[in-house]
């Protein structure tokens, strides 16, 4: 057994055991509030509505969100045949991509720092504006933008650089909404 097989199996392994801990979760909240512990009770009429009312908002947690852009960037970045960089810098169609990109960066920067920018923050700065909440989000975008671009032109079709990541690894994003799930479960029963 080599190491990618190792690795999957714990990961499986992991997985199922977090699923055991969501199953497990409610009746742990019942014991515990039972016993007189400092907690809330899932299984009693306030915890089923929040558990019936809140149970998709793991779809789309902070982690789940993160799980699916990790893996859409590792498949646009391994599909676009970005590396070896070596080879890559080399390549005249490469350089023409990173000079219009950075153009379009240094420009989207420079629009959000000028006065009078509806990106600045109420008090006129950066720090609390809406260019930095952003920032992270925009430059995983346009980074994927400028691999799937350059990946293009090699003849790769986009659908398989955006699943490349989904399809190599199929229990992130399950595990990711199984975490999450397990998350806002404890939340809950600590927030009496």
């Amino acid at each position: 057994m080599n190491n990618r097989e190792a690795l999957a199996r714990q990961g499986q392994r992991a997985f199922i055991l977090c699923l055991v801990l969501a199953a497990l979760l409610p009746f742990l909240s019942w014991v515990m509030s039972a016993l007189g512990l400092p907690c809330r009770s899932i299984l009693d009429g306030e915890g089923l509505r929040w558990l019936f009312r809140h149970a998709s908002d793991c779809l789309h947690s902070r982690l789940v969100m993160l799980a699916l852009c990790c893996l859409m960037m590792q498949g646009v970045i391994q599909e676009s045949h970005l590396f070896p960089l070596g080879r890559t810098f080399r390549e005249l169609r490469f350089l023409r991509y990173v000079a219009v990109y950075a153009v379009v960066l240094i420009a989207i920067l420079l629009a959000a720092v000028a006065p009078e920018s509806p990106l600045l923050s109420i008090t006129g700065g950066i720090a609390g504006s809406p260019l930095l909440d952003g920032l992270l989000f925009l430059g995983w975008f346009s980074f994927m933008v400028f691999c799937l671009c350059y990946g293009h032109n090699k003849q790769e079709p986009w659908t398989r650089m955006l699943t490349y990541g989904i399809r190599r690894h199929p229990l992130a994003i399950p595990f990711a909404i199984v975490l999450s799930f397990c998350w806002q479960c404890v939340e809950y029963l600590l927030n009496s």
